[in-house]
């Protein structure tokens, strides 16, 4: 992968569309980008493993009717794969930042835009490996895994312009896409501060259930930075406190329903402060910060069942971060000089088997993680001892709490490891008020008994409320083995039933989720009544 020639030629040339020529042998003459002669290395893993990122864990099975001459077909067919009608037109990041997702999918590639909606079920990787890099520059994944791949003649029609690496008003000539969507109410928290003689409290008021995020850095006893992430946006607090606090808070929580984000620090010296100090106030996007990195600590890691474990992460720096519901963060390692990436979310700690007056505290990040024998990045964490370090990305994800609000009976459907992002819904769903949710229905498929996770602690949350339900499906069971199928999920979609489910969230491995789509589908459930989970 790190052989020059594998890669698409730089070029110091202003970006313009890419030329086209005849792709021969396609019927009608599929016209793609010209570009330099591409060399592909038979030896190469990716080709060995039959797989679109070179890692065999990621080989997917496509469905009929998407092969890659199929693909062919749809590029000369005249679709408008870009959007664009036939136009070039510029993309800021904050633009590519709200095509991200399953079904608006843009994504940059070495300046250039492509929308891959209509590619997601073509990719050979699977829908969920290509989710990774959509809305964001995805040019340094792409580096990773598809360096050999000849990406401007696959996506030539699918091209929608160059990147804009600064944001800029559109003068009234310049081309404009006639589908963009129209940018929602900007959001900005709004600061408050109280005190009691010990302790310090900032406050930060967004919006009810808009799901928001914090990060907060210690630069000093009386320098803070606190970053609230809205909408894909961070809101940046720089603080100058007037005396100084301690590390780490004592108390920091986000409010998942009211959107009330409340950080407590005990006082070096216990006594009356006359103002909080000053601040000054900024805004990132989120795409702005999406390279940077967090060193984390192995605190703990203890083996959770056959082939599961427990990571406790603490982070190196005085950093503090709580995910919106529903986000993970990217865990990176270094394999054989390769920097490699997956997704992780981050489980509560009423979910941790941890000693929680020891070991929990804010500053700390709980994962349960199963290990794969032919997966470098989990097999790598599983042999991590105490002190090691790893980097964390921010938070990352487009869950949005909102979504739920109407819906009073959901179901959530999860396989395996999957489980994680699911649990993150579990509670701000039955503590909601706001038009209270009646049944919240988990459906958890594994393949036998020893791979359930969290059992016990799933069946105290029923018998702290009945609401919540959680049934288990095994697929190698001895006596009566099920999987995910039409008949299991067509009584939860009755109409005429009171409890009939009107919101789905998913996740699992890319089939379970393909899968679990498909039948949803068959159900005539709209694709705004489910979300899937896609690392």
């Amino acid at each position: 992968m790190s052989d020059p020639e594998l890669k698409p030629p730089a070029s110091n040339q202003p970006l313009r569309p890419p030329q086209v020529v005849s792709l021969a042998g396609s019927a009608g003459g599929l016209q793609l980008p010209v570009t330099a002669p591409q060399k592909l290395n038979g030896s190469a893993s990716s080709s060995a493993s039959g797989s679109a990122t070179g890692n065999p864990r990621n080989k997917c099975a496509l469905k009929p009717g998407y092969s890659l001459m199929s693909w062919i077909r749809l590029c000369n067919s005249g679709a408008d794969l870009s959007g664009t009608g036939g136009r070039v037109v510029p993309v800021s990041r904050t633009e590519l930042a709200l095509h991200n997702k399953i079904g608006d999918a843009w994504m940059a590639i070495r300046g250039c835009v492509f929308n891959v909606t209509r590619y997601m079920d073509f990719h050979p990787g699977g829908v969920d490996e290509l989710m990774r890099g959509v809305g964001r520059d995805a040019t340094k994944l792409f580096d990773e895994v598809h360096a050999w791949v000849n990406y401007p003649q696959l996506l030539g029609k699918c091209y929608v312009g160059p990147l804009k690496e600064n944001e800029s008003k559109q003068s009234k000539d310049s081309p404009q896409i006639t589908n963009v969507i129209l940018k929602p109410p900007e959001i900005v928290p709004r600061f408050d501060w109280i005190q009691q003689r010990s302790e310090l409290t900032l406050i930060f008021y967004t919006r009810s259930l808009i799901n928001p995020g914090l990060l907060i850095r210690q630069k000093d006893s009386q320098q803070l930075a606190v970053r609230v992430l809205v909408q894909n946006n961070w809101h940046c607090f720089d603080f100058q406190l007037t005396n100084k606090v301690k590390w780490p808070p004592k108390v920091a929580k986000i409010g998942a329903e009211t959107g009330k984000i409340e950080v407590v620090f005990g006082k070096a010296e216990e006594e009356p402060w006359s103002t909080y100090g000053t601040h000054v106030s900024s805004k990132l996007s989120s795409t702005s910060i999406q390279e940077e990195s967090y060193d984390y600590e192995v605190i703990l890691r203890n083996d959770f069942n056959h082939d599961s474990f427990e990571l406790q992460l603490k982070s190196v720096q005085p950093v503090l971060m709580l995910l919106p519901v529903g986000y993970h963060v990217d865990i990176e390692v270094h394999l054989d000089g390769d920097i490699i990436q997956r997704s992780y979310t981050p489980v509560d700690e009423f979910y941790s088997n941890l000693d929680k007056k020891t070991h929990l505290n804010s500053e700390c990040l709980n994962f349960l993680i199963k290990r794969y024998t032919d997966g470098p990045v989990s097999s790598h964490l599983h042999q991590l001892q105490v002190g090691s370090h790893i980097q964390l990305s921010p938070p990352r994800g487009n869950f949005q709490l909102s979504e739920l609000t109407a819906h009073r009976n959901i179901l959530l459907l999860a396989a395996g490891s999957g489980l994680t992002p699911i649990l993150s819904l579990i509670q701000p769903i039955l503590k909601r008020s706001t038009n209270r949710i009646e049944s919240l229905k988990l459906f958890y498929f594994n393949k036998t008994t020893e791979d359930i996770w969290l059992k016990e602690k799933l069946e105290e949350i029923h018998l702290k409320d009945e609401r919540f339900s959680c049934t288990n499906f095994l697929s190698q069971a001895e006596s009566n083995p099920q999987r995910i199928s039409l008949e299991l999920l067509t009584p939860m979609f009755q109409k005429k039933q009171p409890d009939c489910c009107t919101y789905i969230a998913i996740c699992g491995p890319s089939g379970f989720n393909n899968a679990a789509v498909d039948i949803l589908t068959q159900l005539e459930v709209k694709p705004n009544q489910l979300h899937v989970f896609r690392g």
